[in-house]
């Protein structure tokens, strides 16, 4: 009778454990905004034209300086107020943690859905040369007639030795893994991101402050679930606390984010903003 009483309490603790170790290895993954509040969007204003008097016979050397819009990149920029909470699944709250400085990231994606499970997102290695797998040139190009690339998203439209193009604005070498320059480290979810160099760290872009310092890291995931329609790129904005933004004015994330408007193009792609805060 002891024994059986003794062999019950065994598998009751077992029990407790086996629940006890469920709950504790839960992680968070990012998810959408409880709200997303649009702002003020502009763009440069062109310059006007500079007169110059022409004389017959003359002959003048001139030193012509000019800018003008990019025509694959779609730029955010913002702050992040959050919370950290202990809800049930039906969403009622136990108790809540207001952040007055939330740290993590805020992600953008052209996906409609993306699965956060742990290895499921690591960083875009364009150089992988696969059939299956989104490549630089996909993505920068609009895909040929029935090219198999595993993303419905049509390119960014540009020249792939365009200024604006993608190797040419976030930093990497997919070969090696030793050139580019590194980024903090973080994790997406369960999933550790390396950001140091040499080793396996993402593409990245470090966007400027009001003057011109690189302030805000930036960098390209990808989203890879065996060479489906639902794998592609996943931009990551890694939370910098009240900085001098671009404009001098205090952001927690500056972003850019890939958009054709080459040609005269002027269709738009749908955005989805998911955030991880801390």
């Amino acid at each position: 009778m002891k024994l059986a009483l003794n062999y019950r309490l065994i598998l009751v603790a077992v029990i407790f454990l086996v629940v006890v170790a469920s709950i504790s290895i839960a992680v968070t993954t990012p998810e959408g905004p409880t709200s997303l509040i649009v702002g003020n969007s502009s763009r440069r204003t062109a310059t006007s034209a500079v007169g110059k008097n022409a004389s017959a016979g003359n002959l003048t050397w001139l030193v012509v300086q000019g800018k003008t819009v990019t025509q694959s990149w779609q730029g955010y920029v913002g702050n992040i107020t959050g919370t950290i909470t202990l809800d049930d699944s039906s969403g009622y709250t136990l108790y809540d943690w207001t952040l007055a400085n939330p740290e993590g990231e805020i992600y953008a994606t052209y996906l409609s859905t993306v699965d956060w499970s742990t290895g499921g997102i690591l960083c875009w290695n364009w150089s992988v040369q696969t059939g299956d797998y989104l490549q630089l040139a996909e993505f920068e190009t609009a895909p040929s007639s029935g090219d198999a690339t595993p993303s419905y998203y049509a390119g960014i439209g540009a020249a792939i030795d365009d200024v604006d193009g993608v190797n040419e604005t976030f930093s990497y070498d997919g070969a090696n893994g030793v050139g580019g320059a590194s980024h903090s480290n973080f994790y997406v979810g369960g999933q550790y991101i390396n950001g140091t160099r040499p080793g396996p760290a993402c593409p990245v872009v470090k966007l400027y402050n009001g003057t011109r310092n690189n302030q805000f890291e930036e960098v390209l995931l990808y989203h890879d679930i065996g060479g489906t329609a639902s794998d592609g790129v996943i931009y990551a904005s890694l939370l910098k606390l009240s900085a001098i933004g671009y404009n001098n004015n205090t952001w927690d994330f500056e972003m850019i984010v890939g958009e054709n408007g080459h040609n005269g193009d002027t269709g738009v792609t749908t955005y989805y903003f998911y955030v991880e805060l801390q």
